[in-house]
């Protein structure tokens, strides 16, 4: 991820933040709640992945973080933010286009956005595999880790992900620090 810190510290980083960070200033300090999400991904259009591959990647990152009762990829907007950094990544990372042209290249060549919802699934299933059980390989497997590492770190530092999903409340002034109180983490 030091290539994402890169890559958002560089002037496309800039423009992406500026909405946010506006946002941010005109928020009123009184409220507990953070500042609203700005609408930058209403009429974007993928600069980086051609509109195909835009669309496996989208529902790519849809079933590594489904929507169920907390927002999921599709409302963070992984998708956009995966476009917008690696374009962004060519004066500071040009191999990281090249890692996710290698990338799209192989869901194309399975087929990955003709499959219906299940054989997506099941192809994400199988590419997942050597994650689980390190004797097995599998060729998607470098993709799979590639999308996933970018759709976590996405997903979490959205506001979907930080603050809805996992109810991020900003620094926090705590007066006490109190003890777990599950018997399974009382051993010494």
């Amino acid at each position: 991820m030091a290539v994402t810190g890169r890559v958002m510290a560089a002037v496309g980083g800039q423009e992406f933040l500026a909405a946010w960070l506006r946002a941010a200033e005109e928020h009123s300090h009184g409220k507990s709640a953070a500042p609203p999400e700005p609408d930058r991904w209403t009429n974007y259009t993928p600069k980086f992945f051609s509109a195909g591959e835009f669309a496996m990647l989208q529902a790519y990152c849809e079933i590594l973080i489904p929507t169920d009762e907390t927002p999921g990829a599709r409302e963070a907007q992984v998708a956009h933010y995966i476009d917008f950094v690696v374009n962004a990544a060519v004066p500071e990372a040009p191999e990281m286009q090249k890692q996710w042209r290698t990338a799209m290249t192989w869901l194309a060549g399975e087929k990955f956005g003709e499959l219906p919802a299940a054989g997506k699934l099941a192809l994400v299933k199988q590419m997942a595999t050597p994650e689980r059980d390190r004797a097995v390989k599998h060729d998607g497997y470098v993709t799979y880790r590639l999308i996933k590492q970018m759709t976590v770190f996405a997903f979490y530092t959205s506001r979907a992900g930080l603050v809805e999903n996992l109810q991020y409340q900003g620094n926090a002034y705590l007066t006490e620090f109190p003890a777990c109180n599950h018997p399974e983490h009382r051993r010494v």
